[in-house]
């Protein structure tokens, strides 16, 4: 539910009442208190075509440009309802107005925005090059990524062509910061190397795609129900593409073209896919333009569908092929680890450090004790070539281990 705070000159409330009666607004849904310094009505947004009644008062009375008159529209922390069952038939979602402020504020090049920029780019490189998730969260809650997104996607749904322009200039601001800010850390610390949290954004999947799509849908469903939604953090975090960024500035600096191209691929697929199921939900929700927008919002909504939805449509094309690869080059390795724990991993009473399986070799590193005898690396040599094939030569690494007891 929102409520409406509506001033007016003095007498000017009345004709505002009247307004309310020919949209067929009850009158337990509405409340003027009349004064002589000014008017003030007040009218709960529950059971109605809030955009409608919105649309009618602003027509009807000049808020901008006439100091005796403001709309103010908020949302209460608790309602009660005089008539709950009609309550619960109604499909409330919040006002066109709410949702065009929250695009507004949330895509204003403003130095916060900048600040924020700044200091997640920060946080988020140092988190990829460290290794630290945590670190790489506390990025994504700090970014201010999903806010120009969802103008963008506001834009194309009401067609508002400067609101789309907006959220695009902004997200290629922090765009922009993000990967200099990458690049720029990643050449000045000395001895980066590819991380797993870099490898993860340089070799992205399918199932990312299905993130963004899955995060899309609630931010925007979150957005349209309550604009305040709690829910919305966890979407920023999900939806949050500082990492993958600075991920292709820390490519740039390194000069890893696989890296550069793996993120690039994560962003546009992302970013894409975010904007598909934001703009759907909205769609399907019924955020609808004012009637003067009506036939550019039409024509915006389904250019963008047909755009977006081709491009995801290409890069789920090298994205199956990364996700294809990924599976044939880790299933040798869990082949191997799953011999070494099923046949000797109690008997040699060493610990696996790691595996690794490329071009027909399988290296494997391990801790074991010092005099262990070398037969039995014969033996995983041979059970792992009967599972894998003949041609496949195994290479152990062996980190010897000494247990000592006390006192010495």
């Amino acid at each position: 539910m929102q409520v409406v705070h509506a001033t007016f000159a003095s007498g000017e409330g009345k004709d505002a009442v009247e307004l309310l009666k020919n949209l067929g607004v009850e009158i337990e849904d509405y409340k003027l208190i009349e004064s002589k310094s000014g008017d003030l009505l007040i009218i709960n947004l529950l059971y109605h075509n809030v955009d409608v009644l919105i649309d009618k008062l602003k027509n009807r009375f000049d808020f901008t440009n006439n100091v005796h008159r403001s709309l103010i529209i908020f949302t209460p922390d608790t309602v009660i309802p005089s008539n709950k069952e009609k309550a619960k038939k109604e499909a409330y979602r919040a006002s066109r107005e709410t949702i065009v402020t929250y695009a507004k504020e949330n895509s204003e090049m403003s130095s916060q925005l900048v600040f924020l920029a700044v200091v997640a780019a920060i946080i988020a490189t140092l988190g990829l090059i460290l290794d630290n998730t945590p670190v790489i969260v506390g990025a994504m809650i700090i970014a201010p990524v999903f806010g120009p997104i969802a103008t963008m996607a506001i834009g194309i749904v009401l067609g508002d062509l400067k609101l789309l322009v907006k959220g695009i200039v902004v997200e290629l601001a922090i765009m922009g910061i993000a990967i200099t800010i990458g690049a720029i850390f990643a050449f000045i610390i000395p001895n980066v190397s590819i991380t797993h949290a870099l490898q993860v954004r340089m070799l992205p999947t399918l199932p990312d795609l299905l993130v963004a799509l899955a995060a899309g849908g609630a931010g925007a469903y979150a957005l349209i129900t309550h604009v305040k939604s709690q829910q919305l953090v966890g979407v920023v975090i999900a939806a949050a593409l500082i990492p993958v960024m600075a991920t292709i500035g820390v490519g740039i600096s390194l000069h890893n073209v696989d890296m550069i191209i793996g993120a690039s691929l994560l962003l546009l697929g992302n970013l894409f896919t975010l904007l598909l199921a934001i703009i759907m939900v909205f769609y399907f929700k019924g955020l609808k333009p004012q009637w003067w927008y009506e036939s550019t919002a039409k024509k915006l909504i389904k250019k963008s569908l047909v755009v977006l939805t081709i491009s995801v449509i290409l890069l789920t094309i090298p994205l199956s092929i990364i996700t294809y690869n990924q599976m044939v080059r880790e299933e040798p390795e869990d082949v191997v680890r799953q011999i070494y724990r099923e046949h000797f991993g109690d008997e040699l009473e060493s610990r696996l450090f790691s595996i690794d399986v490329k071009d027909k070799k399988v290296d494997i590193i391990l801790y074991t004790p010092i005099n262990t005898d070398k037969h039995y690396f014969k033996l995983l040599s041979d059970k792992i070539k009967d599972s894998l094939g003949v041609d496949y030569q195994v290479i152990f690494e062996i980190i010897p281990t000494q247990r000592l007891e006390t006192p010495l």
